[in-house]
């Protein structure tokens, strides 16, 4: 287990049955993994690659800014 792996963005929320296909056909970002910052998105990376799993996009929450609206 990596530290600060929170693992693909689409399994941490729930959707709901009515509109799954509208949001998981408009959101290809759900594939993405999140992950609290770039060593542990670095450290992920490094195991892809030993174990030769294949590729993954990161979401590195310490550089996601929230947008509020005023």
């Amino acid at each position: 287990m990596i530290s600060g792996f929170h693992g693909r963005l689409g399994d941490l929320g729930v959707i709901q049955k009515e509109y799954d296909i509208a949001i998981t056909t408009a959101c290809g970002s759900l594939d993405n993994m999140v992950v609290d910052n770039i060593s542990a998105a670095e450290k992920c990376i490094a195991h892809l690659r030993e174990t030769r799993a294949g590729r993954a996009n990161f979401i590195c929450l310490d550089r996601v800014t929230a947008i509020h609206e005023k």
